[in-house]
């Protein structure tokens, strides 16, 4: 009664104290023992030891000759069955996987003779318990396979179904609009769901980024023992989200001292020239680093500590039109790619075109007007806006001239990255019946993001020059219990925090109040910058949001800072986890509840120093966007209404309570 009393306590204990964290990222040994007559063997001794730490676990048959061994950590195995009136047997090398249950079957000879039967198993075992779709990704192959930048994501893509995203500009190749992660951040699509929705395990606590829906913590092939991508069918405890869910598992010292360093260099002498560069682009790339681990005290702890640094220097080849230094000065009788203008300029205060007089433009009236003269393409000084014309000379020289593609000026760049990522894990066993691991993971990198310029001409309004820092860290703590050889629990806890912040080219510079563009800064305080005009009376508060207003001219590059910058988002999750399983006759039964308590905190400006936007085609005021630039027309604006920044703070919890029941109905089928 008191037993029974006890386990009605743990398993209430882990449903409402001890959340779980969506099951463990564990396998599992069972089988079935039985003598050569195919009659099956009661109260056989099951011994399971892992070869790398001497830690034993032990169970016997039941009734049925049946055995299970659940939540084990991977590893390489040696299982060894003792029974009273049989000859001992054990198979050794049994490599045990994430996620996987494994069939290790035995059949017992009479102990006539005294020997023991010693089999070594194979590499890869048949799922004939778990109907999970999915693959595991094996220590040996994240070691071997070749992989460029020492990016394991790379292999998530041998699962049938999977894919990567792909787009080089995108959240998750750490493209120019990315806002998550300097180094970028990753994610899978299965069977055409959609690249946000995987959901990241890391020694299976959570680690994705939420901003965008990618991986967080990117840790070192060094540091990873496997990974298993589950995408159809799996069990009760995954599912948080509607892609896959990828399952990594680092890995633990063991009684022995194993140790590797690495350098990887690619350099530019060595690369050939891109299409569209004029000469070889700079590409160094220096990743290096090591690992470590072994015993601490023999049998019962152990150390594993790894670290990976990179330091990239990647010229990206721009192309793109910009106005000519004639353009700045009025004069659009050339086209920006030096040939004769076909397109008649018009004059948007009196509809009709402008008009030289000896070759010169005609200085206009105060309405616009000009008295006299021959339509030509050139604009007369006096009708400059002073804001425009400085604007416009924002833009770099024009260096090339290429009508068939569209682009007359190129420039190559150098976008940077520093990055530094450790990991170090501890394991620990109190006792034959108590274990447990800690694990904590940083990741720190930096990155300058060219817009395509030395200056604000860039490429798009949400490509400009930034400045992006990613802060990572990652920490998870798991203890299994044994309460009998029937039942065990495994408890864990976890924290995963991303920030990220990023700074436009202008930030702190207040370029549109330098220019008279009246406002744009939105009363900003920046008086301390070096040459801001003191007279608007202002202080260094919020100087953050001074820049350059996005100015987009259809057909040519844009000026000014990125949009929604600058930007601070941070994310931290807190995970807790309880795993009760028992095993019951026939019946392998888990219980737990899942708790992730999500924090989600931005603070941004959307277009805080203005956006202005100039039209293309008939929606243009003179038939080229640059020449309405220079007289100050606009097609339209918009500017960011929330002073001193929009402040966002999300937080939600997911609960997710689950039971499965594994039922071995026969020795052959299972539901």
């Amino acid at each position: 009664m008191l037993k029974k009393k006890a386990l009605l306590a743990v398993f209430l204990c882990s449903i409402f104290f001890c959340p779980l964290l969506y099951g463990q990222a564990n396998g599992s040994f069972s089988g079935t023992v039985v003598d050569k007559t195919g009659s099956v063997v009661s109260g056989a001794q099951v011994k399971v030891t892992s070869q790398g730490t001497g830690v034993v676990r032990e169970t016997k048959t039941d009734e049925t000759g049946h055995y299970l061994v659940p939540l084990l950590p991977v590893a390489m195995y040696t299982v060894h069955v003792d029974s009273q009136g049989f000859q001992a047997a054990e198979q050794k090398d049994i490599k045990l996987q994430v996620n996987e249950q494994r069939e290790v079957d035995f059949t017992v000879a009479p102990a006539s003779v005294s020997e023991q039967v010693e089999v070594s198993a194979s590499e890869v075992a048949v799922q004939t318990t778990n109907p999970t779709l999915g693959q595991v990704i094996t220590e040996q192959q994240v070691a071997e396979l070749p992989l460029n930048g020492r990016d394991f994501v790379q292999l998530a893509t041998l699962t049938p179904g999977t894919t990567q995203e792909t787009n080089p500009n995108s959240f998750f190749n750490g493209g120019a609009s990315s806002e998550v992660s300097a180094r970028g951040t990753f994610s899978l699509s299965v069977g055409g769901s959609r690249a946000q929705s995987t959901d990241w395990l890391l020694d299976n606590n959570d680690n994705n980024e939420l901003t965008a829906g990618g991986i967080a913590i990117l840790p070192s092939i060094d540091a990873i023992q496997e990974f298993k991508v589950l995408t159809y069918n799996y069990s009760a405890e995954y599912g948080t989200r509607a892609g896959p869910t990828v399952l990594v598992t680092t890995k633990s010292g063991s009684n022995a001292y194993h140790g590797s360093l690495f350098e990887f260099l690619r350099n530019t002498k060595l690369d050939a020239r891109s299409y569209f560069a004029s000469s070889r682009e700079q590409f160094n790339l220096n990743q290096f680093g090591g690992a470590f681990g072994g015993p601490i005290q023999k049998d019962k702890t152990f150390f594993f500590v790894d670290y990976q640094g990179k330091k990239q220097r990647h010229g990206i080849p721009f192309v793109g039109l910009v106005p000519t230094p004639a353009m700045m000065n009025g004069d659009f009788s050339l086209d920006p790619y030096g040939r004769p203008n076909t397109l008649q300029l018009i004059n948007p205060y009196t509809n009709s075109p402008f008009l030289c007089s000896g070759g010169n433009p005609v200085a206009a009236d105060a309405t616009g007007a000009q008295p006299f003269g021959t339509p030509c393409d050139k604009i007369p000084a006096n009708m400059f806006d002073p804001v425009g014309a400085q604007m416009i000379r924002l833009y770099p020289q024009a260096n090339a001239s290429n009508p068939a593609l569209g682009y007359n000026y190129t420039n190559v760049p150098v976008r940077r990255l520093d990055e530094g990522e450790f990991d170090v894990r501890l394991d620990h066993n109190f006792s034959s019946k108590d274990s447990m691991f800690a694990r904590f993971s940083y990741d720190q990198a930096t990155s300058f993001v060219p817009g395509g310029s030395p200056g604000f001409a860039e490429e798009g309004a949400f490509a400009s020059t930034q400045n992006i820092t990613n802060h990572g860290r990652n920490v998870a703590v798991s203890e299994t219990h044994i309460l009998s050889d029937k039942t065990i629990n495994q408890a864990s806890f976890g924290f995963n925090r991303i920030f990220n912040h990023i700074l436009s080219f202008g930030d702190r510079s207040c370029e549109s109040a330098k220019l008279g563009i009246q406002g744009a800064d939105l009363a900003s305080q920046c008086d301390s910058i070096t040459g801001y005009p003191a007279s608007l009376n202002q202080s260094t508060q919020d100087c953050i949001s001074c820049g350059l207003s996005s100015t987009q001219l259809t057909g040519y590059w844009s000026l000014g800072d990125r949009g929604f910058a600058p930007f601070q988002g941070g994310t931290n999750v807190y995970s807790f986890a309880d795993t009760l399983d028992m095993n019951r006759g026939k019946h392998d039964v888990r219980v737990g509840i899942g708790i992730r308590a999500n924090q989600m905190n931005v603070r941004t400006n959307g277009f805080q120093d203005g956006y202005f936007l100039l039209f293309g085609g008939s929606g243009s005021f003179t038939g080229d966007n640059a020449a309405d630039l220079l007289l100050g027309q606009v097609g339209g604006a918009i500017h960011d209404q929330t002073f001193l920044g929009a402040t966002t703070g999300r937080r939600w919890k997911m609960f997710r309570p689950f039971i499965q029941d594994d039922w071995r109905v026969t020795s052959n089928l299972t539901l």
